[in-house]
């Protein structure tokens, strides 16, 4: 493990009216009315860009956070104030907190709407409806001493207020099981499934062993150097970037910027980490996208679904604008490039995780985006590939 500054990638201990949590998974927590968990540090947020509160609003989701606790209650309720999403006029994800004893998911709830934040992409403004003051979320539990993780709703912002039981409830102590940070864009974020075990990179760790920092981005993983120096900071076993669909999604990029710029985001990381393992994944497949540049457009149809589609000219390829497939191919020539030079670091094609002969089965919903059951397939292949014995990072290797 590369030595940088403390973080609560390994949980930080949060005292709360009526107990103690571990909470792990993000990256900073705000201390206000109660604690809210965000997933980029505020010391990163004067370099924003000038649509800045979007992206504030992604890095606050919960994705990939939760708290653990040692308890002999059977009724464990957490006292929360839970923020839904509306980017101008469309509405964000409604997703669910998940109680698990010992890896078994003993109890799902449907997160509370406390509030709804709207933000303005056109105008970079944010404003706040509040609905209640807060709500109790609670789950009933088997009888006897256990550990319990609750799961976080991964497309909503949580503070956490309090906590209400039949018994103590204390702070789980922190594990010792090696730390996995994972950035992406939607498609690591994975907003569509409701449970946030249902993220892929959370079906990866729980079936590798790993804890897990999920840096998924809805729309914001764009090589921004203030991710790198947060990866940087954090106290990481291995490390994946799974990079290229919001790039070319939002044409940020071109052929010539794309191969510096990701040298660049992984010279950062290396600061921290100059020999933790690092594995580049490219896009998963993009049906009908592959070749054609961006700027990302959306088709509302008749039946209610939405398709996303880039909607550039192709005959700007020529020209140097960047399309999936060279994405991918130049991902796999930075990787090859640092692997050659003793780097610890490898290649992951994104369409061994979904790929033609998945879409021709098993379509994408909105051409994007996949549902829970693909998200599932992915963790699993993810896992395999990645942290299994003959795998690229194997976990009997990490720690």
């Amino acid at each position: 493990m590369s030595t940088s500054t403390p973080s609560a990638a390994h949980g930080e201990i949060v005292s709360l009216p009526g107990g103690s949590v571990l909470l792990q998974g993000h990256l900073e927590a705000v201390r206000e009315n109660g604690v809210r968990p965000i997933r980029l540090p505020r010391r990163a947020w004067p370099h924003f860009p000038p649509n800045g509160e979007v992206l504030k609003a992604i890095t606050s989701n919960a994705a990939g956070v939760r708290v653990s606790v040692v308890t002999a209650a059977t009724q464990l309720g957490l006292r929360v104030r839970c923020t839904r999403l509306r980017f101008d006029d469309l509405l964000g994800p409604h997703n669910a907190f998940v109680a698990e004893i010992d890896g078994d998911i003993v109890g799902e709830v449907m997160a509370p709407v406390d509030a709804i934040r709207t933000v303005s992409f056109a105008h970079n403004g944010a404003s706040e409806e509040s609905l209640a003051p807060s709500s109790l979320v609670e789950f009933s539990l088997p009888e006897g001493t256990k550990t319990v993780v609750v799961w976080l709703p991964q497309g909503m912002t949580v503070e956490l207020l309090e906590i209400e039981a039949d018994a103590a409830v204390a702070a789980a102590e922190p594990s010792d099981r090696p730390v996995w940070v994972h950035h992406g864009s939607s498609i690591s974020h994975c907003v569509e499934t409701a449970l946030p075990t249902g993220a892929w990179p959370v079906t990866a760790a729980r079936q590798a062993d790993l804890e897990l920092v999920n840096l998924g981005f809805g729309g914001q993983c764009m090589l921004d150097p203030f991710v790198a120096d947060a990866i940087a900071a954090t106290p990481a076993d291995v490390i994946s970037l799974k990079v290229g669909v919001n790039i070319v999604g939002a044409r940020a990029m071109d052929q010539r910027t794309f191969t510096p710029a990701l040298h660049g985001f992984i010279d950062r990381i290396r600061i921290g980490h100059p020999r933790t393992p690092i594995v580049l994944v490219s896009s998963i497949l993009w049906p009908d996208s592959e070749d054609v540049p961006g700027p990302a457009d959306v088709d509302f149809l008749d039946d209610g679904r939405v398709r996303c589609f880039t909607g550039g000219d192709p005959a700007d390829v020529s020209r140097g604008a960047l399309t999936m497939t060279e994405s991918r191919r130049q991902i796999a020539a930075v990787a090859a490039s640092r692997a050659n030079a003793g780097e610890a670091i490898h290649y992951l094609d994104g369409l061994s995780l979904y790929g033609p002969d998945d879409h021709a089965v098993h379509p994408l919903p909105d051409n994007l985006h996949p549902d829970t059951e693909l998200y599932a397939q992915m963790g699993r292949r993810f896992a395999d590939a990645v942290f299994g014995a003959a795998g690229l990072a194997p976990r009997a290797c990490l720690g």
